[in-house]
Formats: structure tokens, C-alpha cells, sequence
């Protein structure tokens, strides 16, 4: 089976990132040949990261000159500023047919790598699909990430659900294109993209925004403009848990409060010296 490469964002988390690269290793590594490990060029209550380089020797680490959490545009012709949209630098510099894209707060239960390469066939994308949680269509039972194909609405039935619902209104449904609906993309915390589909339809080939690019969220843009191109991707929800040490549901409100954060890496700590030492 070929061998891939992995792309992780750091920002905080230095536990819980080397039990997410530990983990992954652990079940994948016969597949995993670099790991792109792109360090946020400033880090959240005074952490430090570097520690954990040395427990690697795969990684080849980026430190974006301009980084933004949030990139909503790019000016695609400046190298530097390509590499701020989260991931880019990854995806760029790759000369795998296949990126694997993490959070650095995932325990993986399974070769999660392997199995997405036997699933993903002719897909751009296989991953976790759709923010279905933030969407009217699940709250009505209508679709979810599993089903995503089997509900094809027109712009009158969409415009029949209760609107507006959490960040989805009559300002952001596509009256042409009313799916992928706004909050539809393939999740970021553990997804594989095929990065010979990606490279055709991005920059400078192709007008695709990059994956890492903004919408509602990351990620939304990408996947919205390679759906309506025909490209199909993969629902995959086996061997991970994210978000695994935190008493949250969910990486970022664990990163916003300071005392769950400590928890999280407390429990990331205890995992490691449990699992891995």
C-alpha cells in the first residue's frame, strides 16, 4: 500500500499533540512517511511545543510568517501568505497522492490511515462529512454526514426549513446551488485528501479556494466548489475519538478556557505515561 504524508496544526496542546502523533504512529506509521508539523508562530498561554519534536523523526517543521486563524483571502501569487491558510504549507509541499490531515488533539484506536486508503477509491476526500450538528436539514432529520447524498433538495424545500438556524439564513443558502449546504465540508480533525484532485483544482491550476480557506468554517469553501465540480468524497467515522482528553466536546472551546485546557493536558500527560512511556 503507498505510503503518505500527514499535515497538523499546533497551537497549545503538547500533550495531547504527541499523543494524537503517538497514536497515529502507532496504528499507521507503516503508512506515514513525513509529518508536516505547522507551529503557530505564537502559542497560547505562554506554551511551549518545541519538547516534543524530539520524540519524532519524520517531522518537518513550518512556522507561517503572517499566520492568521482565520483566512478568509489569499493572495495566491505570495508564496508566504499561501502558507498562512492552515495546512497550505502541507498540501504544497507533499509529493504524496495523499495528504492526511489532523487535529493535534485525536487519539486514533485503528489504522485509521489504512483504511481510508482502501475506502477512498476515486474520491477527493474521505473524512467525517459536514458540521451536521450547526445545520437545519439534520435537526429535521432530512440529512446528516452518512446520508449526504441522499438528500438532493431544491431551493424550495431548503427554503422551507426553519430558518435562520444557528449560522445558516436566508443570507448564506445558495439559491442556484441550494447543496452543499452552508455548513457542509469534509471535517479537518481526520480526513484524507487526494492531493493529485486538490493540486488540479486549486492554485495555480484552478480556481478551488484552498482547503484551508474560510467560509462559515474551514474547509466549507473546498469542499463546496469540488462538489459542485462532481468530485464526491467518502464518509469515514472509525478509529478516532476528538477532542479525546478534554471534558468538552470539542477542541476549540477546550483551547478558549484556561482551566479546561489544564485538564486536557493533564489527562493527555497521564495518557501518555499510561500508553506510551
Amino acid at each position: 500500500m503507498e505510503k503518505i504524508d500527514v499535515c497538523i496544526n499546533v497551537f497549545g496542546k503538547p500533550w495531547q499533540t504527541l499523543c494524537t502523533l503517538k497514536s497515529l504512529m502507532k496504528h499507521s506509521g507503516h503508512l506515514i512517511d513525513k509529518i508536516f508539523l505547522i507551529k503557530e508562530k505564537e502559542q497560547p498561554y505562554n506554551e511551549n511545543i518545541d519538547w516534543i519534536f524530539d520524540y519524532f523523526d519524520n517531522l518537518i517543521i513550518h512556522t507561517p510568517n503572517n499566520y492568521k486563524f482565520t483566512k478568509f483571502h489569499t493572495n495566491n501569487f505570495d508564496e508566504s501568505d499561501r502558507h498562512s491558510v492552515r495546512y497550505q504549507y502541507g498540501i504544497e509541499k507533499s509529493d504524496k497522492k495523499f495528504i492526511f490531515i489532523t487535529h493535534n488533539d485525536v487519539l486514533y484506536t485503528g489504522d485509521i490511515i489504512g483504511n481510508m486508503l482502501v475506502n477512498v477509491k476515486d474520491s477527493a476526500g474521505i473524512g467525517e462529512i459536514g458540521q451536521c450538528w450547526n445545520c437545519p436539514a439534520k435537526q429535521e432529520g432530512l440529512c446528516s454526514g452518512e446520508k449526504f447524498y441522499d438528500w438532493n433538495p431544491t431551493i424550495d424545500e431548503v427554503l422551507t426549513l426553519k430558518l435562520p438556524h444557528i449560522r445558516t439564513g436566508l443570507h448564506n443558502i445558495d439559491r442556484e446551488n441550494p447543496k452543499p449546504m452552508p455548513e457542509c465540508r469534509l471535517n479537518e480533525w481526520a480526513c484524507l485528501i487526494n492531493r493529485e484532485i486538490n493540486n488540479k483544482e486549486t492554485f495555480p491550476n484552478n480556481n478551488t479556494p484552498f482547503f484551508g480557506v474560510y467560509g462559515l468554517d474551514l474547509g466549507d469553501r473546498w469542499f463546496k466548489s469540488l462538489h459542485l465540480k462532481g468530485y464526491k468524497f467518502t464518509d469515514y467515522r472509525e478509529n478516532f475519538k476528538h477532542s479525546y482528553w478534554s471534558p468538552l466536546d470539542g477542541g476549540y472551546p477546550t483551547q478558549l478556557n484556561q482551566d479546561i485546557y489544564k485538564i486536557a493536558e493533564e489527562n493527555a500527560k497521564k495518557y501518555y505515561e499510561n500508553n506510551f512511556k
